[in-house]
């Protein structure tokens, strides 16, 4: 029942961590970059500071961060003087048109000019444009702010779940484990007894194959937990199928609130908050856009020296200087700022339509993960009575069967039974913790997720 997360459910502000304290036992590690040592004690807190350290997702989160900042930074150079410097040198030789002729010739002139000078302009005034352009990008970086948000809190969930899910996997081999201990047991019993010829060979073979089909199921449960180690370390963004020592969590169940609540506060996702900064800095540059067709005010200074030189009267001349106002404004552009208009104006109306989407989305994934913890506490209760039944049957077809009175058969359909029992309520209990924490996730909480050394 655990519905798919995508990318458009993105996070909800849950901090660095939903780990809690970090245990005593457990170690900082020294190089966040690699996973720890093979079979090392991995905390959920230390799983957590890894990926958040380590994971790409992050840190492409963290550098179009840094990117946006340094946009912003770009826009705001345009309330700044923008100083320009200059220089030019041209050669040439031509005749002149001179008022007497010297020798029945024309006069020959070759000169060459030297010219650098510098160019200041200041906006002075431009009817908002700046303005709109300013805050569009401080709003750009407000969003790219919470698109960090997002990323973390989504990478924090993932290492939640295939936290849970290792254990799970873990208490699986730990059953299966239990179950071949338990049928190895009473096939040596059988096989005494069919040797003392107390027994059939057709119970004997019943056990044995029983036997068989419990260690196939003990290989499927250790590969299924390298499996689940592998996608642990792919959550915190490391290289590697290293299998580690977990810490016990608690599998408690705990009150749910009402639905309503948890989807009035699934509004402060930092998804749904990233798309509303975004919607907010598609408008400023719609205003700032539609604002370019009226005049922009600036004040012009430059200066600098100009200087030909005559080859035959080896003169030099001396500098310039200029200031004033300029006031300019577009009258045809090719239909630039038209085009720039529909564009702004697309943008804007594609994150009001991201954001209505996003907002369907967490809904339905907290009704989602809402129902999944009511059904699996539901299913938790069940399975805690299969349990029990079968644990009673199961001695019973012991007793049964040393009396007489039964058969082996009934004996191995109680293993299994009890077998089949114990792997539902494990799986309903973790599947519990992960649908809890991905609840926590969807609607703006912060996931618990407790140590409990009493647990297996």
């Amino acid at each position: 029942m655990h519905h798919s997360i995508t990318r458009s459910l993105i996070a909800v502000t849950i901090l660095a961590s939903l780990g809690g304290p970090t245990p005593a036992s457990a170690q900082p590690l020294t190089r966040a970059s690699e996973p720890p040592p093979r079979g090392s004690f991995l905390a959920l807190q230390n799983a957590v500071e890894v990926a958040l350290q380590n994971h790409p997702a992050v840190q492409e989160g963290n550098a179009n961060l840094k990117a946006s900042e340094a946009r912003t930074e770009q826009t705001r150079s345009l309330y700044y003087p923008q100083v320009y410097a200059n220089a030019d040198t041209t050669a040439g030789a031509g005749r002149t048109n001179p008022r007497f002729l010297v020798g029945g010739a024309l006069l020959q002139q070759n000169q060459s000019i030297f010219a650098a000078g510098v160019i200041a302009n200041q906006r002075i005034y431009d009817f908002g444009v700046t303005s709109n352009l300013v805050e569009s990008s401080q709003l750009a970086e407000r969003a790219q702010g919470q698109d960090v948000n997002a990323r973390r809190a989504l990478v924090v969930l993932n290492v939640q779940r295939t936290y849970l899910n290792s254990l799970k996997r873990r208490r699986l081999v730990q059953i299966a484990e239990e179950t071949v201990r338990e049928r190895g047991l009473i096939a040596g019993q059988i096989e005494a007894l069919y040797r003392q010829q107390l027994k059939s060979k057709l119970d004997w073979n019943l056990v044995r194959v029983e036997l068989v089909n419990a260690e196939s199921f003990l290989v499927r449960s250790r590969n299924d937990l390298k499996s689940s180690f592998a996608d642990l370390n792919r959550a915190m963004g490391v290289a590697g199928q290293e299998d580690y020592v977990l810490e016990d969590l608690a599998i408690d169940v705990k009150p749910t609130r009402p639905l309503d609540s948890l989807i009035s506060e699934s509004l402060s996702h930092p998804e749904l908050q990233r798309l509303k900064e975004q919607t907010a800095s598609a408008e400023a540059k719609l205003r700032a856009t539609k604002q370019q067709y009226l005049p922009t005010i600036s004040a012009v200074a430059s200066g600098g020296t100009f200087e030909p030189f005559d080859a035959r009267q080896n003169q030099q001349t001396g500098g310039w200087w200029t200031a004033g106002a300029l006031v300019s404004m577009p009258l045809f552009t090719g239909f630039l700022i038209e085009n720039q208009i529909h564009e702004a104006r697309a943008q804007k109306n594609a994150s009001d339509a991201a954001t209505t989407n996003v907002e369907q989305a967490l809904t339905q994934q907290v009704t989602n993960s809402y129902l999944d913890t009511i059904t699996f506490v539901q299913q938790i209760k069940l399975a805690e009575e299969q349990v029990r039944t079968a644990l009673e049957a199961l001695q019973l077809s012991k007793q049964r069967y040393k009396l007489g009175l039964g058969t082996v058969v009934e004996v191995t359909q109680s293993e299994v039974a009890v077998t089949a029992a114990q792997t539902r309520l494990a799986e309903a209990q973790y599947d519990y913790k992960i649908a809890e924490v991905t609840l926590a996730y969807a609607a703006g909480g912060q996931g618990q997720l407790e140590a409990d050394s009493t647990l297996r």
